[in-house]
């Protein structure tokens, strides 16, 4: 009988530029030092799992997912510790908990994923006096602010062969500024319709006209 479990974890800046396919080999190799009786691929040796939905290289979150399963049963608490201790640093094992074998996919569930964008403000704030500093913060949450209570919300979105202007406005759930003045926002994800921050910011940099560098962490998979 398989054990399917659900695995919540986190990426830090250390390992925000590994590829998905090296969190598959990572993951792997920690359950194999840990110890884990976790069904495997025949062809590669490695951990059959499940994403969510895949991180883009680049961002930190303190909220990905992925499910895999176990031939036997082990204790959770067991199972985040020993996985903790033989995962590189960048890594982290949130929680785990086993669910009905029944369910769909993770993959399938996903319907949105919340981000926390925060502008980059190391370069314009050179040289620049405390009052400075508040006018420039000031301005680009205005100019955001701005940007998201448009009506609409017109990117250019590349296709394979093609660039086509949409309106991501619908696409966008909710948003509020947090007191640093980065945004949290909830985005459609998944496979019916998906919205990266990327596209979004995009969107932003065209509207004031101007490249300001930017960091997004990925702090929760919303799914039914």
């Amino acid at each position: 009988m398989m054990n399917k479990l659900r695995v919540v974890y986190g990426k830090s800046k250390d390992a925000m530029y590994i590829s998905q396919e090296d969190t598959i080999r990572i993951f792997s190799d920690a359950f194999l030092k840990a110890q884990i009786p976790v069904v495997r691929s025949k062809d590669s040796n490695l951990v059959e799992m499940m994403f969510a939905h895949p991180l883009t290289d680049g961002y930190e979150s303190t909220g990905e997912i992925f499910e895999v399963n176990l031939t036997e049963e082990v204790d959770t608490r067991y199972l985040i510790k020993e996985l903790n201790r033989s995962l590189p640093a960048g890594f982290i094992v949130m929680s785990a908990e086993y669910v009905s074998s029944n369910e769909d996919s993770i993959n399938l569930r996903v319907y949105a994923a919340e981000y926390v964008i925060s502008l980059d403000y190391t370069e314009k704030f050179k040289d620049k006096s405390l009052r400075e500093k508040d006018e420039i913060r000031s301005y680009y949450r205005k100019k955001m602010e701005m940007y998201l209570a448009q009506s609409q919300i017109l990117v250019v979105k590349k296709s394979y062969d093609r660039m086509e202007r949409l309106d991501i406005k619908p696409q966008i759930e909710k948003y509020n500024f947090n007191i640093d003045d980065s945004v949290d926002i909830v985005v459609s994800a998944g496979a019916r319709s998906n919205i990266s921050p990327a596209i979004l910011m995009d969107g932003y940099m065209e509207y004031i006209n101007e490249k300001v560098p930017y960091d997004v962490k990925r702090v929760r998979i919303l799914y039914n």
